[in-house]
């Protein structure tokens, strides 16, 4: 009966240069020896047949096979690599898999790397679903970076791991526990929650619940094939979505399927809210993170937030920095934790992109405050009617820039451009920011092609008095750490606000001489 957890297979690569947790299941009492490069760890099997080993440290190799004994029965895992591992988690941004990636052409020709993998953690709602359905088939195993297999990756998690890659000649292991659609509440212990300021998520979660019949519940769980994710792009509806569709687009689609949308509540569609639950407070955090932790990482890196800009967006300066250090305390250790700010959003579905400007500056609240952290700014690679940006190879680059530098200790620049400053006179507004590099600079395009404007600033609104001036009457221009506005509308010497990408909407053209766009920002002069 001996066996280890799910992500110790053939294929897999493992942190270097760190102790490693290798773990399982055995006989009561069992003893369990694991061994690699020649070192060998003791574990012994507790009453209920687990067991630990901490293994290492070991050194970077290309393939390597592990064994692991216990009395006569014994578990070989070959093509073992030993290099750089992070795990990647968040909501569908992070999930969104190559398949749906504005370059997976390109990169499909171009991908084949065995020394960059992908581990992608079944999505499961509740402890022991992994063995109600054949989740093995897609979910759970070390995929390498191959051209029949690139669709399945993570884009976000796949561009990150093949920088770094390229970059230390090292193999590279993404590991995703993420879940399309999820907030930060159902990532984190239900104590953190509270301690997290997230009290109003557990009042509604526990109040619904009392008013649930459990037998009718379980018996329409049981009857509802979404209840099973075993193959996200086998869904033709969820493969719609994720290509990019309108509001308009997906009724008739589903109206092909026989649903007119017209005549449902939206309520009545969404899953029920109960103890299988995927967005319950707590949810994730056991059935997915805990089945994952304590895999030797070298960190995290996260996208999401979206969920709660659509739910509680006032409560997720604390409970965001909460579910941070609830992670670090189930791995024991002050992880990296690096994550994108979330995109600029019009309006998708029911998604209204006013809101996310409250995640957005939770986000920089946690990058200022929570040590160990590095936030991605993305204000450049939004798309106004989609939530999902389909060009994920910014992301992932920006990701590996915070990695490179706060991780690695490359003398890199990895932060965007952030106003401090503004000054007025008569015509003109002078705008002064921080990590600058070797000077910024504005485009007309941004990486999806959207023009915005020579000699504009996209995403800036100023406002003098109270009284918002008219950006078609104002240029821009850019050098060393300024940005000059001209305009005859502006004057010296009064109450000036100036904002930058504080809405919902918006494309932001101003960049660090590492391509970095400017992130949100507000100051006021006069």
């Amino acid at each position: 009966m001996l066996k280890t957890a799910l992500l110790f297979q053939d294929h897999m690569i493992i942190q270097r240069e760190k102790k490693v947790s290798v773990w399982g299941e055995a006989a009561p009492g069992a003893e369990v020896t694991v061994t690699m490069q020649g070192k060998t760890s003791a574990a012994t099997a507790d009453a209920e047949g687990k067991w630990t080993a901490v293994c290492g440290p070991f050194d970077t190799s290309f393939g390597e096979e592990m064994e692991i004994v216990s009395g006569e029965e014994r578990i070989s895992l070959k093509d073992v690599q030993v290099g750089e591992v992070w795990l990647a988690g968040g909501q569908s941004n992070m999930e969104f898999h190559m398949r749906y990636d504005a370059d997976m052409e390109t990169e499909k020709r171009q991908c084949a790397n065995d020394a960059v993998r992908f581990f992608d953690y079944p999505e499961v709602s509740y402890v022991g679903q992994i063995d109600e359905a054949d989740y093995g088939k897609h979910y759970g195993f070390w995929r390498k970076a191959e051209p029949e297999q690139l669709e399945r990756f993570s884009a976000v998690g796949y561009y990150f791991a093949k920088e770094l890659q390229k970059k230390y000649q090292v193999p590279v292991g993404i590991v995703g526990c993420n879940w399309g659609g999820t907030p930060a509440c159902a990532w984190m212990p239900r104590e953190a929650v509270a301690e997290g300021g997230g009290q109003v998520f557990l009042d509604e979660y526990d109040e619904a619940v009392s008013r649930l019949d459990l037998e009718k519940y379980e018996e329409n769980f049981r009857n509802n094939p979404a209840s099973y994710q075993t193959d996200l792009l086998g869904n033709p509806i969820s493969d719609m979505m994720m290509r990019g569709c309108t509001q308009e687009e997906f009724a008739a689609k589903m109206m092909e399927q026989g649903i007119d949308l017209t005549k449902i509540d939206p309520e009545a569609m969404a899953p029920q809210i109960g103890p299988k639950y995927e967005r319950r407070p707590g949810g994730l955090y056991e059935s997915m993170l805990c089945q994952v932790a304590p895999y030797t990482v070298r960190g995290v890196i996260w996208y999401q937030g979206e969920t709660d800009g659509d739910t509680h967006p006032e409560v997720y300066h604390t409970l965001f920095p909460e579910m941070i250090r609830s992670w670090r305390r189930l791995w024991n250790e002050n992880l990296p934790f690096l994550f994108v700010q979330i995109a600029p959003l019009n309006q998708w579905m029911q998604c209204i992109g006013e809101p996310y400007a409250k995640i957005r500056e939770a986000q920089q609240y946690t990058a200022d405050t929570v040590e160990n952290t590095g936030m991605a700014v993305i204000t450049d690679v939004g798309m106004e009617w989609d939530i999902h940006p389909k060009k994920k190879q910014p992301v992932g680059h920006r990701l590996a820039l915070l990695a490179e530098n706060r991780v690695y200790g490359e003398n890199v620049l990895c932060e965007a451009p952030t106003l401090v400053k503004a000054e007025t006179e008569d015509g003109k507004l002078t705008l002064t920011f921080e990590n600058a590099g070797e000077g910024l600079h504005l485009t007309e395009k941004v990486p999806y092609g959207q023009t915005v404007g020579k000699k504009k600033a996209g995403g800036l609104q100023v406002f003098q008095d109270g009284r918002a001036l008219d950006p078609e009457k104002m240029e821009a221009s850019a050098a060393g750490r300024q940005m000059i506005i001209s305009g005859d509308e502006i004057r010296g010497g009064v109450p000036t606000e100036v904002r930058l990408a504080r809405t919902g909407w918006y494309l932001v053209n101003l960049y660090n001489s590492a391509d970095i766009p400017a992130r949100p920002a507000e100051v006021q002069c006069g």
